[in-house]
C-alpha cells in the first residue's frame, strides 16, 4: 500500500465514524435525551402546581388556566417524544426510558389534571392525587410515601 493510499483511507474511514457518529447522535441520542428532559419537566411542574394540583378550583382563574394549558402542553409533548424514539422497545432497554405504555398512563394522568384544576370537591381532589401518583409510578420519579394518597 503506498503512502497516499494510506492516508485516503485513514482520512476516509475517519469521515466514516464521524457520520455514523452523527447519525447516531441524531437519531438516537437527542430524541432520548428530549423524552428525559420532559419527564424533568413533569417532575417539575407536579411540584410547581402543586398547590393548584391539590386545591382544585381555590386560585384565581387566570392562574388556573395558566397551569391547566401547562400540564396539557406536557401531556402532548411526552407523547410527540414518545414517537420521536427509533426502536422504542430497543431504545429503552438501553437507556432505561420507562415501557411506552407507563408514558401513554402518565400522559393520559396528565391530561386529567389538567381538565380537573377548575372543580373543587373531595372526590377530585382524591383523583388528582392518584393521577400525580400514576405520573410519578409510570415516570420513575420519586414521590415519598407521606405524599400518597393513603389506601382505602
Amino acid at each position: 500500500m503506498t503512502s497516499g493510499n494510506t492516508i485516503f483511507w485513514t482520512i476516509f474511514s475517519g469521515v466514516i465514524v464521524f457520520v455514523v457518529g452523527q447519525i447516531f447522535l441524531k437519531v438516537f441520542l437527542e430524541p432520548v435525551q428530549a423524552l428525559n428532559k420532559t419527564i424533568g419537566d413533569i417532575s417539575h411542574s407536579l411540584i410547581h402546581y402543586a398547590n393548584f394540583i391539590g386545591n382544585p378550583g381555590v386560585p384565581e382563574r387566570d392562574e388556573i388556566d395558566k397551569a391547566s394549558l401547562h400540564l396539557r402542553s406536557l401531556s402532548a409533548e411526552i407523547q410527540s417524544h414518545l414517537y420521536l424514539v427509533p426502536l422504542y422497545p430497543f431504545t429503552a432497554l438501553l437507556f432505561r426510558l420507562p415501557p411506552r405504555s407507563k408514558i401513554l398512563d402518565a400522559s393520559t394522568a396528565l391530561m386529567g389534571l389538567s381538565n380537573s384544576l377548575h372543580r373543587a370537591t373531595e372526590r377530585v381532589h382524591k383523583q388528582n392525587a392518584r393521577r400525580v401518583e400514576k405520573i410519578c409510578d409510570s415516570l420513575c420519579i420519586f414521590l415519598p410515601e407521606s405524599d400518597r394518597w393513603p389506601d382505602d
